[in-house]
């Protein structure tokens, strides 16, 4: 049986562990998976992934966790907060669903508001922010439905797929946060976890 660390009405988040890498590494060789995504464009290794791992738990700066299914406890996806910085109080958010099956469910939306909601409640953030390929159009949507701002794009920043991308540069405040929070429809299971 899992252990949830944040659990929204959907999904739950947990720590990664070492039997995950498999599944990571099944998603990172996936070029459907992988196709707008910054890294990804190199073949997948499981000792790189091992080091990779051991690495994040030894820095309190990277934190990266498993995404589950509530019902049924299936694995589809991880995400986590990176180049946590205490001093100014920022942090990157990285999502991937790597099981396509799950795909534009709300999987991401959900897991996206559980980890603000724990970046700004539980590690005071106040601000978090995200990179995103510009040509995902839905991930742009979603990210401003929960209320992170356009700040810039990087033009041609990515290339992958034989061409270059624009990457959208996207952040949320504490205090936006704190305004949107109370529209998202798990908003009831975050109170529970996060009382206002």
């Amino acid at each position: 049986m899992d252990t949830p660390f944040l659990t929204g009405c959907r999904t739950y988040l947990r720590g990664l562990t070492r039997a995950d890498l498999q599944a990571l590494l099944t998603w990172t060789s996936d070029r459907e998976v992988t196709r707008y995504l910054y890294r990804g464009a190199f073949p997948a290794h499981l000792e790189t992934m091992e080091r990779l791992f051991e690495a994040m738990i030894a820095s309190s700066a990277e934190e990266e966790l498993a995404l589950c299914v509530r019902e049924g406890h299936a694995l589809i996806g991880i995400c986590g907060l990176h180049g946590i910085n205490p001093v100014a109080r920022s942090a990157e958010l990285r999502i991937l669903i790597g099981e396509k099956q799950w795909w534009g469910q709300g999987f991401g939306t959900e897991a996206t508001q559980l980890l603000l909601a724990w970046a700004f409640e539980v590690l005071h953030l106040h601000k978090v922010w995200l990179g995103v390929n510009a040509a995902q159009t839905n991930a742009v949507r979603v990210y401003e439905k929960v209320g992170f701002v356009r700040e810039g794009v990087l033009r041609d920043e990515i290339w992958r797929n034989g061409r270059y991308y624009d990457a959208v540069r996207m952040s949320i405040l504490s205090e936006e946060y704190r305004t949107e929070r109370g529209q998202w429809a798990c908003a009831s299971v975050l109170a529970a976890q996060f009382p206002p």
